[in-house]
């Protein structure tokens, strides 16, 4: 026994998880395996998180599963001055962490998702929110999953462990001078025209990316939504860049939709919140489906009307909250605009109209950013009776904010790159 541990030193001592050492030492005290199985392990999750992200393929023509691998992201959701989630999927069930430290330093610090008391495991979908970090900071990450090969009342076997390539994400900051964010909406399935939206954009001090709803036809897998979303934004951006995702009224249909947070997160735990960065107060705002919840195409399985009044009414208080209040510029984004507009069948635009328009009018909102029509359109202030101007996204359009605490000013890019007529910069109010 000793030679075998003489002969695996190497391997431990290379190992970057002095977390999952302790662990392991621990239960080989308690009695849950001995000296030398503790040590085949602690080689076997050397060798395994050194392969990370690169495992070896199937055998050709053999029925042998794929390798334990990260298959989708790791990408960064839920923004704020003090957390950040990442999230991540591996082609298998396992259970995971996220190891992260200061940009500054060199000791990491360990987070596992866990809830209720429980660390969540057996799952294939990873969200590790962390908190307590620090506003305007810089930090490094990776993340790290251990497969789950069998899952017993007590006893769980493990197989292989992973870890990702180091990220850098840097945390929002309401102090920041200034602040830049990006916006896409509706591009419902077209996958090769968002990645070359994205591949296009100057991210040069972009802190935010929001999708403003619709980036499906309606949401009927997992799959779907790795491949129409998360997997054309983590190369470009979502690594280090946060996204914001917008519930759009085609994000309600489909057999899928109660999932959506699952794989999109908030800290709220709903559609509708605020955040800041820099000088600039967000607010995310949910405009549920187009049509009245009686509509035959629900099939009796909607309640957006109550639900749309509890945001209305959420909105009011939010608009009264001090740091709402003291925030220099104030920008909505709701995927369908409002509008004067009786439709008998499209009920939705008008309901926004007579029930938030008022609310955001009060509250001295700058901007109200819009999706839903298909068609870039500019709308000044002073129109149907919103003291705002409105934006309202194409289908291949990338809308840009650049805000400083004096000024919004906004660039608008078809597919083509071609920059499209503006709104003018919009400036501060005095309040």
């Amino acid at each position: 026994m000793i030679k075998l541990l003489a002969a695996l030193l190497p391997v431990l001592t290379r190992t970057s998880s002095a977390h999952a050492r302790r662990r392991a030492a621990a239960a080989a005290r308690a009695g849950l395996f001995g000296a030398g199985a503790l040590a085949v392990g602690w080689a076997l999750a050397a060798a395994s998180a050194a392969r990370a992200q690169n495992p070896p393929p199937a055998a050709a023509g053999s029925n042998a599963p794929a390798a334990f691998a990260i298959t989708h992201g790791p990408f960064l959701q839920a923004p704020s001055p003090t957390g950040i989630t990442i999230s991540w999927a591996t082609s298998r069930k396992g259970v995971s962490r996220v190891e992260y430290r200061l940009e500054s330093a060199t000791q990491w610090q360990t987070n596992f998702p866990a809830h209720h008391g429980l660390i969540d495991a057996d799952v294939t979908t990873h969200n590790v929110a962390l908190a307590g970090l620090e506003p305007g900071t810089a930090y490094r990450y990776r993340v790290v999953s251990r497969e789950i090969v069998e899952f017993k009342p007590y006893q769980v076997t493990y197989g292989a462990t992973l870890a990702s390539p180091e990220y850098g994400f840097t945390t929002f900051d309401p102090r920041k001078p200034a602040a830049a964010f990006v916006v896409l909406n509706d591009r419902h399935e077209k996958v090769e025209p968002l990645a070359a939206s994205l591949a296009a954009v100057d991210w040069a001090r972009v802190g935010l990316v929001f999708f403003n709803g619709d980036a499906v036809n309606s949401v009927e897998s997992e799959s779907q939504l790795y491949r129409c979303l998360v997997d054309p934004i983590v190369p470009p951006f979502a690594t280090r860049i946060p996204l914001v995702y917008v519930r759009g009224n085609h994000d309600t249909r489909g057999k899928f939709a109660r999932q959506l947070l699952n794989y999109f997160p908030t800290d709220s735990g709903r559609y509708y919140y605020t955040l800041q960065e820099g000088p600039v107060m967000f607010l995310v705002l949910d405009g549920g489906e187009d049509k009245a919840d009686g509509s035959s195409e629900y099939s009796g399985l909607v309640d957006f009307d109550p639900y749309l009044h509890r945001e209305a009414e959420w909105l009011a208080r939010q608009i009264q909250d001090p740091a709402f209040q003291r925030a220099p510029f104030r920008i909505g984004l709701l995927h369908i605009p409002p509008a004067n507009d009786p439709d008998p069948k499209f009920i939705r635009r008008k309901w926004l109209q007579d029930h938030l328009v008022p609310i955001l009018n009060r509250g001295q909102l700058d901007l109200l950013i819009c999706g839903h029509m298909h068609k870039y359109s500019l709308h000044p202030a002073g129109h149907e009776g919103r003291d705002f101007p409105l934006i309202i996204g194409g289908t291949e359009t990338v809308i840009r904010g650049d805000v400083t605490r004096e000024q919004i000013r906004l660039t608008t890019t078809d597919l083509s790159g071609r920059e499209l007529p503006q709104l003018p910069p919009i400036q501060r109010r005095s309040r």
